[in-house]
């Protein structure tokens, strides 16, 4: 979606004022002395706790200054901003595109002692076509939907038995019979609702339908039949939750971890957030359902922690250094803990708590396909936000499914037209 350039200046600036959580500097590379650093978290996140226990433990170390900046709602706007001015940090995350967007600003890092423990499950995301790497996979990104099985228990159903969306919706007036919500999500953060479409998406159509949208051509029924038609029947049956419009994703957390929610479909570190409100929370994810044609399935990639390093630093070598020593098994242990996901690299184990019987039991054993973010295969690049905000104006019947499927295909006609 097509914006001026002035109001996205204003939020990248407000963004940085409200989100510095080290030593004031530039937004784009750091002086001689420090390093910005750029990350797409939330800010009273485990992880973003973890990240800044370890950056002082790196300062102290190598005698570098970090200038940390942590944003959530509108950081791809703001690196928007920073990349059309050539202004970039000389860290940032680039959460799921370090290819397709990012790539032609980002060092390859191929070549750095921890790449040889990428996991080779990612290297369809998050290398070019000449094998190249341009950022460190803290995680892997692979999960389900993400559930309270003490809510499901309560309502008397089975996890094991929602194989089909049929399964799943039938379940969903149970929940809400127990008083709680079936679906949470948020309307306040800029990703949620563009997460559950990207999941639902991303086995909803048929081979001969993703190869025509990797063609070029959108058709906007089917894309609506897939995943709009969806989100509008739990939004009519009001299995979202009633302060969807005003809820953030730490709301998500809190319901999933006070059991005031069954499900949830964003992204994983969720749970890891949930567990920092109630430790004790039995929660961790199942498969999305099968929509009768194909089986059960995952979804996975590149994760919102992975880090590039702008080519362009004059601080690249200090930039470097610090991604090793994120990679140390040392400090990517704990920082995978915190975001309760697995490692991107292979040489790091980390134990995943009560969190580690859904890895265990859905994804160690290799036996459900893990399907690709929809939107980083099938979509030009630049079609996120207008994900986001069609799925969300269908959950808030601000829009009809119809409308919503029409915007996409308005956006996708205009960003595949501008490729190469």
């Amino acid at each position: 979606m097509k914006r001026s350039l002035k109001p996205l200046l204003t939020l990248g600036i407000a963004a940085t004022l409200a989100f510095t959580a080290c030593s004031s500097g530039s937004s784009g590379g750091g002086s001689a002395s420090t390093l910005n650093v750029y990350m797409n978290m939330s800010a009273g996140s485990s992880q973003s706790k973890e990240m800044k226990t370890l950056i002082e433990k790196f300062e102290k170390q190598s005698g570098t200054k970090i200038n940390l900046t942590i944003d959530s709602g509108q950081f791809e706007s703001n690196m928007k901003v920073k990349m059309a001015s050539g202004n970039l940090p000389d860290v940032w995350s680039t959460h799921g595109w370090s290819v397709l967007r990012y790539s032609k600003f980002l060092e390859p890092l191929q070549d750095q002692d921890w790449a040889k423990y990428t996991d080779k499950a990612l290297d369809t995301s998050m290398r070019d076509s000449d094998g190249k790497l341009y950022a460190l996979p803290i995680e892997y990104t692979v999960t389900g939907i993400m559930t309270n099985f003490d809510v499901l228990k309560k309502a008397g159903i089975d996890p094991d038995s929602l194989k089909t969306w049929d399964d799943f919706n039938a379940a969903l007036p149970k929940i809400k019979a127990q008083g709680a919500t079936p679906i949470v999500s948020s309307g306040k953060d800029n990703g949620p609702a563009g997460d559950m479409t990207n999941e639902i998406a991303a086995n909803a159509f048929t081979q001969e339908q993703l190869d025509s949208f990797k063609a070029g051509t959108f058709d906007a029924k089917v894309y609506q039949a897939g995943t709009m038609d969806r989100l509008a029947q739990w939004a009519q049956d009001g299995d979202f939750n009633a302060d969807y419009v005003s809820a953030s994703l730490d709301d998500m957390a809190k319901a999933l971890a006070q059991g005031t929610a069954a499900f949830a479909m964003t992204q994983p570190t969720v749970l890891s957030t949930a567990l920092s409100y109630n430790k004790d929370a039995n929660i961790g994810f199942i498969p999305f359902p099968s929509n009768n044609t194909t089986g059960q399935y995952l979804v996975g990639g590149e994760g919102v922690n992975a880090y590039g390093v702008w080519k362009d630093s004059k601080n690249k070598t200090k930039a470097l250094e610090f991604l090793s020593f994120l990679a140390n098994p040392d400090n990517a242990t704990p920082l995978v803990q915190s975001i309760g996901t697995y490692p991107g690299l292979t040489n790091v184990h980390a134990d995943l708590g009560s969190l580690q019987p859904s890895y265990d039991k859905y994804v160690k054993p290799g036996e459900l396909p893990t399907k690709p973010f929809f939107d980083r295969v099938y979509l030009p690049n630049g079609m996120w936000q207008t994900m986001v905000s069609s799925a969300d104006s269908v959950i808030t019947k601000q829009a009809t499914p119809e409308q919503a499927a029409g915007q996409m295909a308005d956006q996708f006609k205009t960003l595949y037209g501008q490729k190469g």
